[in-house]
């Protein structure tokens, strides 16, 4: 799986990935990376249409996440598998929905943890950064205790379990918390672009709380190192250097878009549209670092701030092919 290089560093050979969720808007960008590195890749998708949108040379797997039975075996024959599958939360934010998606997290970690666990092969998670709660202007780094937000609730356990799986059963499992990613689809499409284009985009509460953000193409990236080279146990932060705050994130879109300034909107008024565990979540403040990606990795953001990448990230969902082609892949 790895060989040493004359820099020192330790450089990946071909290795065969599970990836589930390949199809989504993080998985999809993750396997165009490994399999861009030169790994071998089976992916899971739900059904024989999806795996259409599946890169030339990669196998697909028929599948559900409430199923193992369904991608047991493909997750077994893997050196490494990546698990970035989640339920789809459409709508507004409910409690119920909020079950819904951990409890087939659950399931679906618990049988990867044990798969990976009984073959000696790697487990790369998707955590995210809400994991963390509200931290205020605090730099937030991998040894800040894990205090969620209702939307990081569902990752704060696994991580908890995974850790535990770590200390006491040797399971080789490299966790990455993500920052919110942006890029031509998923919840970035759904929730800001959508409705900046539409004029309908509103700041909630001042917007002085902090993100950290980072590129859906850097993202995996940080994937693929965690699959190469991360020792076994490792967390990551995956984030771009530079926090910005609510309100400037706003901004910054709506001028991509050509767009004037967006209104804000009352906390209590957005929860009765998007639901209070989301507006919770989205008005936590994280001001999150990267040195420990950066440092152990060798990771470097091709976007080291929001600005850099949004201008490119709007003119690609401008053009009608690739609207098409996202709506699909979303």
């Amino acid at each position: 799986m790895k060989s040493s290089g004359s820099d020192g560093i330790s450089h990946s050979t071909s290795t065969s990935v599970f990836v589930t969720g390949a199809t989504g808007f993080v998985g999809a960008a993750v396997v165009r990376a490994l399999v861009a590195a030169g790994h071998r890749v089976a992916a899971l998708v739900r059904s024989p249409e999806r795996a259409r949108l599946l890169p030339a040379g990669v196998h697909p797997v028929i599948g559900d996440m409430l199923r193992p039975e369904t991608y047991r075996d493909a997750a077994a024959a893997a050196d490494a598998v990546v698990h970035t599958a989640q339920v789809r939360v459409q709508g507004r934010v409910t409690k119920r929905k909020l079950a819904r998606l951990a409890a087939a997290n659950d399931v679906m970690t618990a049988e990867l943890a044990r798969v990976c666990g009984d073959n000696g092969s790697r487990l790369v998670y998707t955590s995210g950064c809400f994991g963390y709660g509200d931290r205020g202007t605090d730099l937030i780094t991998e040894d800040t205790p894990l205090d969620p937000s209702p939307l990081g609730a569902a990752h704060a356990r696994q991580v908890a379990r995974l850790r535990d799986m770590r200390a006491n059963e040797g399971l080789d499992v490299v966790i990455l918390h993500l920052g919110f990613v942006y890029g031509a689809g998923g919840t970035f499409k759904n929730v800001f672009y959508d409705q900046a284009r539409r004029g309908r985009l509103r700041c909630i509460g001042a917007g002085a709380n902090y993100w950290s953000l980072v590129h859906v193409d850097d993202a995996a990236a940080a994937y693929v190192a965690a699959v190469e080279r991360a020792p076994a146990g490792a967390e990551y932060n995956v984030v771009d250097d530079e926090p910005i705050t609510l309100r400037a994130f706003v901004d910054e879109l709506t001028t991509a878009l050509g767009k004037g300034r967006a209104g804000n909107v009352p906390r209590a008024l957005a929860a009765l549209a998007a639901g209070p565990p989301a507006v919770a979540s989205l008005t936590s403040s994280y001001r999150v670092g990267n040195s420990r990606l950066r440092t152990q990795l060798g990771w470097r953001p091709r976007h080291p701030r929001v600005s850099d990448g949004l201008p490119a990230v709007v003119a690609e969902m401008r053009r009608p092919a690739a609207r098409q082609e996202n709506v699909k892949a979303a």
